[in-house]
Formats: structure tokens, C-alpha cells, sequence
């Protein structure tokens, strides 16, 4: 069915409620319609993989078995993109095609996406949110995608097979303590780890063709695929400001300098001031960067 003939999102009262009181603050369901679109077919995704195949940092292929905590596991196994894809039901495989919205008919698509949600919301998600993207995940029967957060705010939509999503609340310090989220808004996408103790604190949602989840920013999060392929579509968005992570930033250098910074969420003043000297050591960074200056004349540290 083309998808110029059919919204986005199944339009339902519940719906518009819950994307209004909890967007990007905690997880919860949804209904979509992009299972019916021909465009995440499996033999449409192929055509696209070779299309692709020859782009930079535009695809990744992680094979092998995977556990919750065994972090992102890259394998150089020689095998190409089209060949990965090709044999994804026996080769126990993750892969990932990204920045699908930079091909014309997937750019159409999340423009309107875009245009659905802000209705959904209720606020303009063009100017609350940046770098607006999607990524189509293929996986291999059983397989785990491993315990990680993202920086973005994510809409994952199932379109074939089915998974269990298992998302934790990334405000609880025991799950997730203030020294790991220092480590990743300071550039260690690695930096989280899983804790089999605080499982039972996950909430857990099932997702099959025509059901998504949206997952807030920071939240850590884990997948198990069910018996089939899976196929889905993760739609993610960075915020604009973000006063608290860029307080981590700042944090994080403070405390190469020796100092014990106050943890982020406990003042919102303070992390706000710290995000705007964050953000203004940034842009003098982009400014110099743009005028050829010597690194040296760079404000010091503050631009990780």
C-alpha cells in the first residue's frame, strides 16, 4: 500500500493523551501504520542495502551471540552488506541501515512523520528537536540487542516479526548512576552497564507489526527478538537544549580539574547556567574552528 495514501499514527484519543503528558519523559505503546508501507518490505530494505552499500557511515553489521551485557560486539567478518542481509535468518545478526532518510521517499516520509507527531504532541517538534532521523533494524531470529542508551528520543516501530523491549527508568540512580551518565554525555557511548539485579525494575513491552514504543532520552533499554526476522524502524530526534546533560559535559571537565561538582537534577538553575556556558564555549569552539585558529587558542576542554 503507498504510503501516501495512509497517516503515520493510528489517530485515537488515548493516543493523543499519551503522547501529550509523556513524550520524551517515560516510555508507553503506540499504534502505527508503517507496517503497511511498501517501502519496509523485506525486498524493498535489499534494494536499498545495495543502494547504500558503497556510502559512508550509512550501514553496520554486528554478528554473533549477543547477552544483555555484553555491550555493542562489532565483527570483522568479512561478509558485505547485501550478503549480511541476504542470510539474516541463520547468521544470527544485527544490521542496521541508517540515515534511510536521507533516499528521497524515506525523506517524504519522515517529513510527514514529523508533521503527525507535533500534531500528536502538541508542541513543534522541528524546533524543540533537531537531526531528525531514521534507522531500520534488521535481526536474526532470537537475537539480543544488548543494555545501552541513546542520546536522542526514540519511536521504535515493528513492521515484520516480533520482540520484547525492556526499558528502565533513566531518573533511578541505582539503575543508572550520575558517574555513567558523566561517562556518556562526555563521549563514552559505552558507559552503562547492566545491572541482572534491577531487571525486575524494567518495564517491558511487546512488540509486533503495527506497535512501537517510545523510549525518552537516557533511558537504558535491551531487546530480545522472538522466533522470526524482525524488522523495525527507530525514529530519533536530539533535543535541542539539554541543560542537564550538558551539565554532566561540564561536570565531567570540572572534575579533571579537581573538583566535586554538584550531580546534575538537583538545581535547575544551576544546571541551566552550566548548560549555557557549555553550549557558549561550544560555539566559540565553532567559530574559531570555522576561522582556522590554532587549537590552542581554543577555550580549554569544555567542547567534549
Amino acid at each position: 500500500m503507498p504510503t501516501d495514501s495512509l497517516p503515520c499514527f493510528r489517530e485515537e484519543t488515548s493516543s493523543r493523551q499519551l503522547f501529550h503528558s509523556r513524550f520524551d519523559c517515560s516510555p508507553f505503546p503506540f499504534d502505527h501504520l508503517l507496517h503497511c508501507s511498501e517501502l519496509f518490505r523485506f525486498d524493498a530494505l535489499l534494494a536499498l542495502a545495495k543502494r547504500v552499500a558503497g556510502k559512508q557511515n550509512r550501514w553496520y553489521v554486528e554478528q554473533g551471540d549477543t547477552l544483555p551485557q555484553r555491550g555493542w560486539q562489532p565483527s570483522a567478518t568479512g561478509r558485505g552488506l547485501a550478503e549480511s542481509l541476504e542470510g539474516i535468518a541463520e547468521n544470527h545478526s544485527l544490521v542496521m541501515l541508517k540515515r534511510v532518510n536521507e533516499e528521497p521517499e524515506y525523506g517524504e516520509l519522515l517529513r510527514r512523520m514529523i508533521e503527525e507527531l507535533s500534531d500528536l504532541t502538541g508542541i513543534d517538534v522541528r524546533s524543540r528537536y533537531r537531526d531528525g532521523l531514521f534507522t531500520v533494524l534488521i535481526t536474526s531470529p532470537l537475537r539480543v540487542t544488548p543494555y545501552h542508551i541513546d542520546g536522542e528520543v526514540t519511536l521504535l516501530m515493528q513492521m515484520h516479526g516480533r520482540k520484547s523491549v525492556y526499558i528502565f527508568d533513566g531518573d533511578d540512580r541505582e539503575v543508572l548512576p550520575s558517574a555513567e551518565l558523566e561517562e556518556f554525555w562526555s563521549g563514552n557511548i559505552y558507559a552503562t552497564r547492566y545491572k541482572q539485579d534491577l531487571q525486575n525494575r524494567a518495564w517491558r513491552f511487546e512488540l509486533a507489526p503495527g506497535v512501537g514504543v517510545t523510549t525518552p532520552v537516557a533511558f537504558p533499554h535491551w531487546v530480545q527478538n522472538g522466533p522470526e526476522i524482525s524488522i523495525s524502524v527507530s525514529m530519533n530526534f536530539k533535543r535541542v537544549s539539554d541543560d542537564r546533560a550538558d551539565a554532566y559535559r561540564v561536570n565531567h571537565h570540572l572534575r579533571k580539574l579537581g573538583m566535586h561538582p554538584q550531580e546534575p537534577g538537583k538545581h535547575i538553575a544551576i544546571d541551566h547556567a552550566k548548560g549555557e556556558i557549555y553550549r557558549g564555549a561550544r560555539w566559540v569552539k565553532k567559530s574559531l574552528d570555522h576561522l582556522h585558529l590554532p587549537s590552542s587558542h581554543h577555550e580549554a576542554g569544555l567542547t567534549a
